[in-house]
């Protein structure tokens, strides 16, 4: 099969290509920058010169194009999209109904919103781990990786940067109160996100009033979703990772890698930025515990840290989602904590019960290879 494969800046391409290529496929990459999902036209005709000459079985991307799907429909090309983010305001499009499209989602509770609509065209489809690619990379650096290095691990981005920060200078007090009301209800439930309820009309046209949210809102649709998902969500991931560190400095050798701004971080000890392919799993590999905090936008679906985590057999300590239960035995294959203190109290337990902890992770790095890797993924995407 002769594949197209629309590339942007995310991980996923090069095991997905890797994979693809592995399994037989022949793969071009188009990597024309998109300024708008939903309408550019400079991109449609980029991508429509491709499809008149280049006789392609299909379309590919990571996340959901409206442009792509609309210049496939025309071409009679079929469109085939894995997400990897949600919920996707892009998606919230009539052309989610095109018929070329074959949209596979993440996030189950994403899928059954699209279902619920009458959408034929999106399928429910988690992420994968690439455990013989990192496989590869642990043995290659086996002499130089110390096992256990660090006691507890994040990888990750702070969110220091986010709109929220941006807009409370515009907005009055009453408006700013409820706004972080908002926020710390989301901070004390596990596996859901309230933030998109709590934004009631009123206040919705009350924010209104102090800034263009429309215009912030560069690609149309609903605009509560947009900014409980853009705005808010963000600023709530970015004190609950903060807040989670502290607490877990002062137990143990906490151990962030990040781009973000690290004040008022004081006990956590700080590392530059990892790079993903090659240095990542090695600290995964390397740290007795990883953790994983979902930012509150994806409600039922398993982020791809979970995937990396137990690619490279390493102990997961992650928040709850449902979709885990579908795909893991906690408790068995990873451990799912539920607040800051349940967090502490099972962070604790495992830095004094290795073998314990060392079980998990090798179950869940097992599973995975059976279970959850790109080869799976792509044999179920591309088997038409």
């Amino acid at each position: 099969m002769k594949i197209l494969i629309y590339k942007w800046d995310i991980f996923l391409y090069n095991d997905i290509i890797d994979e693809l290529k592995e399994q037989g496929h022949f793969t071009d990459v188009l990597a024309f920058p998109v300024k708008n999902h939903i309408k550019d036209t400079a991109f449609e005709e980029k991508l429509s010169g491709c499809l008149e000459n280049g006789s392609y079985n299909a379309v590919f991307s990571v996340n959901y194009f409206t442009a792509i799907s609309n210049v496939c429909l025309k071409y009679k090309t079929r469109y085939i999209c894995w997400t990897c983010d949600a919920p996707l305001a892009g998606m919230r499009n009539p052309s989610i109904f095109n018929t070329v499209n074959t949209i596979y989602i993440f996030d189950k509770k994403e899928y059954l919103y699209f279902k619920n609509q009458g959408a034929d065209t999106v399928k429910y489809l988690p992420l994968a781990g690439a455990p013989e690619r990192i496989n590869r990379l642990l043995s290659k650096n086996a002499a130089s990786t110390c096992k256990y290095l660090y006691d507890i691990s994040f990888v990750g981005n702070l969110y220091d940067k986010n709109r929220y920060d941006e807009m409370v200078s515009l907005f009055p007090q009453y408006l700013c109160g409820y706004m972080d009301c908002a926020i710390e209800a989301q901070l004390n439930v596990s596996g859901g996100n309230i933030i998109n309820l709590m934004l009631t009309s009123e206040i919705m046209d009350n924010a209104e009033r102090y800034m263009d949210l429309k215009q912030e809102n560069s690609e149309g649709g609903d605009l509560k979703l947009w900014f409980a998902t853009s705005v808010l969500s963000y600023k709530a991931a970015s004190v609950m990772r903060r807040q989670a560190i502290n607490s877990l400095s002062h137990i143990a050798d906490m151990h962030l890698f990040t781009t973000s701004r690290t004040d008022g971080l004081n006990k956590a000890i700080v590392h530059p930025p990892v790079k993903y392919h090659s240095e990542m799993p090695l600290v995964f590999a390397s740290s007795k515990i990883n953790l994983n905090m979902t930012i509150p936008n994806i409600e039922d679906g398993i982020p791809l840290r979970v995937f990396d985590v137990l690619s490279a057999g390493g102990f997961l300590l992650t928040d709850y989602r449902p979709g885990l239960l579908e795909l893991f035995d906690i408790n068995k294959d990873l451990v799912v904590y539920d607040g800051i203190e349940d967090l502490k109290d099972k962070a604790v337990y495992y830095l004094k019960h290795s073998k314990e902890r060392e079980l998990i992770a090798a179950n869940g790095h097992n599973k995975l290879k059976k279970l959850h890797t790109y080869k799976q993924r792509i044999k179920t995407m591309f088997s038409f």
